[in-house]
Order: structure tokens, then C-alpha cells, then sequence
């Protein structure tokens, strides 16, 4: 919160928007959780051709109801193979084999970072200022992920 909390209201984000990243980081908890339990290790490959199938048969249909033709041009073509290639197969697979190899908790912690991270990023850049609460706020999220990770050896 403390990461995003200049921003909350001033259009770039919502308290509704805030919730679904929420939803979105206990359902990838959860989801995490459930298969280090549940699910037996497999072929990190047969896993993403899963995900990815699914996820496409889910979200196909809704394609249906864009009306604008695409405009290709080079930056959407980088940012569709960055997309595929390095977020989703890269992103998925290293998820994967961390749940595999490791415990549950100690990778699911690891998501926190993502928030202090992108707005470091954000400010390297594309120049955004990181407010007044932003950097306590990565301080105590990198120790809060630390005293998981060296909790859990």
C-alpha cells in the first residue's frame, strides 16, 4: 500500500482497480499454494501449453467483441513478443520450477516484490517520481520478503 498509496484516487489508480490487484495476488497465492500441495511436479513445458490453452479458450471469445481493427506496428510487436516470450513462458516457467524445487510460502512471497519493483522501474525509466511512502514502503516489503525467504531455510 505504501508503494502505491500516492496514486490511489489520482486517476491512475482506483480503489476498485487496487482491489482486483489484490484479488489477483491472493488468487496466485492460492493457486501457488494448491499446487505445490495437490498437483504432482511435471514437464515445465506441458505445463504452459495448460495455462496457455486455457487461458485462450477463456479469452478468445471476448476478442470477438473488439470492434477496431489492430494497428501493427513495430512497438506492439515488441511488446506482444516481450508479452509472450519473456512475462508468460519466461515468467511461467521460472514460477513453475520455484514451486517445484522449493516451498510454497518462500515463492509465494516472492510476488510482494512485484509492486516495489515496477515502480522502480517506472521511475528508471520513464521517470516517475517515487513519493514520500514509496521507498519505506519497498524497505519494508524487501525485509518482510526477506524474513520469509531466511525463515523458510
Amino acid at each position: 500500500m505504501l508503494v502505491v498509496w500516492h496514486k490511489l484516487g489520482a486517476g491512475e489508480l482506483t480503489a476498485f482497480n487496487l482491489m482486483l490487484a489484490v484479488l489477483a495476488l491472493l488468487s496466485i497465492t492460492t493457486g501457488t499454494l494448491y499446487q505445490k500441495r495437490f498437483v504432482e511436479p511435471c514437464d515445465v513445458r506441458t505445463a504452459n501449453a495448460v495455462q496457455l490453452a486455457a487461458a485462450f479458450a477463456v479469452t478468445a471469445p471476448f476478442s470477438l467483441l473488439e470492434p477496431a481493427p489492430i494497428a501493427w506496428h513495430g512497438e506492439l510487436l515488441f511488446a506482444m513478443v516481450w508479452s509472450v516470450l519473456v512475462l508468460t513462458l519466461g515468467g511461467s516457467s521460472l514460477l513453475y520450477l520455484l514451486i517445484q524445487r522449493g516451498a510454497a510460502t518462500r515463492v509465494t512471497s516472492l510476488m510482494y516484490l512485484v509492486p516495489p519493483c515496477t515502480a522502480l522501474m517506472a521511475g528508471l525509466l520513464f521517470g516517475e517520481t517515487l513519493g514520500g511512502l514509496v521507498l519505506p514502503g519497498l524497505a519494508l516489503t524487501a525485509v518482510g520478503v526477506a524474513l520469509v525467504v531466511k525463515g523458510q531455510r
